[in-house]
């Protein structure tokens, strides 16, 4: 059985910066715990080395979720498969495609839509790092729009008094 869970996914994260292996987790409604992932293979060449950041839109009724995802395993192991972004060079498909072969599922595949991914490729800042630098800029541009007193500007001697 091939198991789409897609549509119950909240948000996780698949990361494969180590070459050989594609780590991370999922949240999918209907299961009580993250889904741990630890898979052998890699991305396709259009997000390989990259960390992929998901984040699905879940709103429908917990019961069709429990019921769907009822023996889905919590820790998924086995072999990466198609796991593309669907970005040139594409050598698959042209739009979102993450499927292993899990050791304890068989096949699991997840087919975000484009705006549910954010792809942070090594080398670029990650949102901590962002936030970090934004900081001391933001701290610097508030030392520099100190205001004046008038007490300062009014007790400079005017050069028609001298």
């Amino acid at each position: 059985m091939t198991w789409r869970p897609t549509k119950y996914l909240l948000d996780g994260e698949l990361d494969n910066r180590t070459p050989g292996r594609v780590t991370g987790w999922l949240r999918l409604a209907g299961l009580r715990g993250k889904v741990s992932i630890d898979l052998n293979g890699d991305f396709h060449p259009d997000i390989r080395g990259a960390r992929i950041l998901l984040r699905g839109a879940y709103e429908g009724a917990d019961p069709e979720a429990v019921n769907y995802m009822e023996g889905f395993a919590l820790q998924q192991t086995g072999t990466a498969g198609h796991m593309t972004a669907g970005l040139p060079p594409c050598d698959w498909t042209d739009y979102p495609y993450f499927e292993w072969h899990s050791t304890a599922n068989d096949r699991v595949v997840l087919a975000p839509a484009r705006h549910e991914i954010r792809i942070q490729r090594p080398g670029a800042p990650g949102d901590d790092e962002i936030r970090e630098q934004r900081r001391p800029r933001a701290t610097r541009a508030r030392g520099h729009s100190r205001k004046v007193p008038v007490t300062a500007v009014l007790a400079q001697p005017s050069s028609t008094n001298a």
